[in-house]
């Protein structure tokens, strides 16, 4: 033996606890020579990176096969995997030994178990990164009724159906495990959450606002109920040592680690990735932390967990952390994990009938009873059965975190869980996931409100039923510092006066990257920071600037961090809750569309579902810098408006009657008469329209001289275009609207040559580098659901409620005053 080592498998059950294998290390660790020397009968008891290397490759491609079969069924990937790794296990292929022993050997599961281990610490560990410890703390006060509903019910069923069917149940430990249990079963855990919620697309939905603030309300519960569920198993000396030793452990995490890192971040110069070193030992940190709670007896849950909290999320550290990491643990690390849930689990074991009947009642009381609990504190806050049924919905999404808890159970030398009541957990997750997440895809719907006065409803804000002697509120959405003084130079040419004075939003859109959750929060230029960001210089820029010029304009600075997929969802209720009517945001660069940026698609994406979805006017700014308006003495802006016809164009002439006022704003309106666009009663009714909207600005500018209109015939699309194309490279800024209308002819013949369609088929021409050398900016202007498809989408009077968690306190004379002004596009 002098040249072998001895390796403890894992427990096997079948085998008794003290199941050992002894490994030639000459003899194993060497490399396979190749079918050429005969070898290749006799891999699976030689040799151990040749099995590694075909677990790795069946287990990718089986779970890409189930999930594209699946996919039809919308099923999540979660489900996907587990059912590789049950198929892979002695419930499927390894059912037969013989390919039991050729993919699986005994001797080969201590790497599977280590990796699995390892996939368990890091998922934990990225996904406390990700989390805002102090968003925790305010979560306390805006959930703790929809969560301990929801905790207090299926726990109280749960655990009577327990103690009632504990003859039935043998193989589920007695006392105070089955409370332990009914707990767990009860409980909901952030990073399955968070996790479903990114692939439901609803992390920026108010619904999966509240599930996700639920769900980190359930997690403190969890850490607490976790360590001391293990703490118990133990003697009364030992579970002193053990409390005291992780008391000290935690203090030095939050109060040395924790520092240090903060410090490393500070020290990290702007623009810069943190020093490799540093990130290799933070890389690190979990893997000890896990380590020593692990001999602490409390498992390596808590270690990973606590390592995360230390580590700011967001940018620089938490995204490089999450970047470096979420790949291989998510198709290397986990995949492992899955296997030894598919291992550890034999449908073929559950004969009981009786037992099995019993299990699955309890496993059922415990999901009815978060519905119930959903419905009781939902009905409290007045709202929709739908929601109700949806918030439970999520809350019974299962995933990596109870599976770590099952497989601990079930493996423990205490044996708290039989192979059967295993297995029958195991089912039960998996089919309630299975079930839910598609119901859940089916039954929501984005335009729908959680929290809504059902007095207002779903109404459009447009200029044109904004009140001119009014406040006028713009949301100003930055994306970079390049962005800002062309928004500041169009706020001060939309003629702030002290009797139509502009609030405006200023919103600095972040991607979510390093972060669980998404965030909207105002933005304190008092305060005192350390580091300073790229929001740091947007907002002092903006601030500074209208606090030392004479315009009455007011600055309301926001901060937004979510994914550019669902952002939208985000701007569109701040939108109606501080009734909006106007909304600008910049226009990616053009040589970023030639390029073909990753990032720029999502910028794209982003604002035609803000132009889809949002319930009120958008702008979109092409920027040609016109930042040296800002300083010229006296401030001089000329603008170029093409008026054709359609909604969007009259909500340009609304938007230019308001700079009208401005005496150092030039305005020219090129009213084209394009003939050809005749399509009947439909055409002439917005014809009605237009003449009404150009024959009132005509009227209310007739005397003045800062106004020019002329009136330009066209019979076909080329003479539109070429008395566009002729106007002179004098202007600053030039105003069109995105569509002309339905079954327009103009738009129609243009489509084959639109490469932006966000910005319509003359924006896109105009915001060109043909057009005037690409000198001057363009605003394209869309007057929100122009389509009956999305107008017919109104909120029904059911779908209100009134949770305490609103995002904003409304004043009620802005209400009355909005529900006057608020009509139905």
């Amino acid at each position: 033996m002098a040249d072998t080592d001895r390796v403890l498998a894992d427990q096997v059950p079948e085998l008794g606890n003290n199941f050992t294998v002894c490994i030639s290390v000459s003899k194993r660790m060497k490399y396979s020579k190749g079918i050429v020397t005969g070898e290749i009968e006799d891999i699976a008891q030689q040799h151990v990176f040749p099995i590694f290397m075909i677990q790795v490759v069946l287990v990718f491609f089986i779970s890409r096969l189930i999930h594209f079969l699946l996919r039809p069924l919308k099923q999540p990937k979660f489900v996907c995997n587990v059912l590789t790794g049950i198929l892979l296990g002695p419930s499927g292929l390894c059912s037969n030994k013989k390919i039991m022993d050729a993919l699986f050997p005994r001797r080969e599961m201590v790497v599977v178990n280590t990796l699995s281990a390892l996939g368990g610490i890091y998922f934990l560990f990225i996904v406390s990164v990700k989390m805002d410890t102090a968003r925790i703390l305010r979560t306390a006060k805006t959930a703790w009724v929809p969560t301990l509903a929801c905790l207090a019910v299926p726990f109280t069923i749960s655990s009577c159906l327990s103690f009632r069917l504990q003859e039935y149940t043998p193989g589920i430990g007695a006392g105070g495990f089955r409370l332990y249990l009914s707990a767990l079963l009860s409980l909901n855990f952030f990073a399955v959450i968070s996790d479903a919620l990114n692939e439901l697309n609803l992390l920026t939905s108010e619904l999966g606002q509240l599930a996700a603030s639920s769900a980190m309300l359930n997690e403190l519960i969890s850490w607490f109920l976790v360590v001391l569920g293990i703490l118990m198993q133990k003697e009364a000396i030992r579970v002193s040592v053990s409390f005291l030793c992780l008391s000290v452990l935690l203090l030095f995490t939050f109060y040395i680690a924790g520092p240090t890192i903060r410090l490393i971040v500070r020290n990290t110069p702007e623009g810069k990735p943190v020093q490799q070193i540093y990130v290799v030992a933070i890389l690190t940190l979990p893997l000890v932390m896990s380590l020593l709670t692990d001999m602490l007896g409390v498992g390596y849950v808590p270690g990973a967990l606590m390592s995360g909290l230390v580590v700011p999320a967001g940018q620089p550290l938490g995204s490089m952390l999450t970047d470096k990491c979420e790949a291989i643990m998510s198709n290397l690390l986990l995949p492992f994990f899955y296997i030894r849930i598919g291992q550890l689990t034999n449908i073929h074991s559950i004969t009981d009938i009786r037992a099995f009947l019993a299990l699955k009642t309890i496993i059922l009381g415990t999901y009815v009873g978060k519905v119930a609990g959903s419905l009781l504190s939902m009905l409290c806050f007045k709202t929709s059965l739908r929601h109700s049924f949806l918030f439970s919905f999520i809350l019974n999404i299962r995933g990596v975190n109870e599976f770590i808890i099952l497989v601990r159970l079930r493996v423990s030398s205490a044996k708290s869980l039989d192979e059967a009541s295993y297995a029958t957990m195991v089912l039960s997750d998996l089919l309630v996931t299975a079930i839910v997440t598609p119901l859940i895809r089916i039954f929501y719907k984005h335009r729908r409100r959680l929290e809504s006065n059902s007095s207002i409803g779903y109404c459009m804000r447009t200029l044109q039923t904004t009140s001119m002697s009014g406040e006028l509120r713009i949301l100003c959405g930055i994306h970079y510092e390049d962005n800002i003084y062309s928004i500041i130079t169009l706020l001060k040419a939309s003629n702030p006066t002290e009797f139509s004075p502009i609030c405006a939003y200023v919103v600095h859109f972040v991607e979510l990257v390093g972060r669980a959750l998404p965030l909207l929060q105002p933005y304190d230029i008092m305060e005192q920071r350390i580091k300073e960001s790229p929001t740091d210089r947007i907002m002092r820029a903006v601030t500074k600037y209208f606090f030392d010029s004479s315009d009455p304009v007011s600055i309301v600075p926001l901060k937004m961090i979510a994914p550019y997929k669902t952002m939208h969802e985000s701007i569109c209720r701040l939108v109606e809750d501080k009734y909006i009517p106007l909304v600008l945001i910049p226009f990616h660069k053009r040589d970023e569309i030639e390029s073909g940026s990753s990032n720029t698609a999502s910028l794209r994406n982003f604002n035609m579902n803000l132009q889809k979805y949002a319930p009120c006017t958008v702008g979109i700014l092409v920027d040609r810098p016109f930042a040296p308006q800002l300083n010229s003495s006296p401030f001089y802006f000329k603008v170029a408006v093409f008026f054709i016809g359609g909604p969007d164009d009259r909500e340009v002439i609304s938007f230019v009657s308001r700079m009208a006022g401005h005496p150092h704003v030039g305005i020219t309106v090129f009213r084209i008469d394009f003939t050809e666009d005749n399509r009947g009663e439909l055409y002439e009714n917005e014809r009605k329209l237009d003449d009404t909207v150009i024959n009132e600005f005509v009227a209310d500018n007739f005397c003045n001289s800062g106004v020019l209109c002329r009136h330009v015939i066209a019979t076909d699309v080329i003479q539109v275009m070429d008395s566009i194309r002729s106007i002179e490279n004098n202007y600053d800024l030039v105003i069109v609207g995105k569509r002309r209308g339905t079954n327009s002819r103009l738009e129609e013949e243009m489509k084959p040559w639109v490469e932006c369609e966000e910005l319509g088929a003359i924006g896109d021409m105009l915001a060109s580098v043909d057009f005037c050398e690409g000198d001057m900016s363009v605003l394209v202007i869309h007057c929100g659901c122009n389509d009956d498809s999305d107008c017919s989408s109104v909120l029904d009077e059911n779908e209100t409620s009134r949770f305490s968690f609103n995002l904003s306190n409304r004043d009620r004379n802005d209400e009355i005053l909005s529900a006057q002004k608020c009509t139905h596009a």
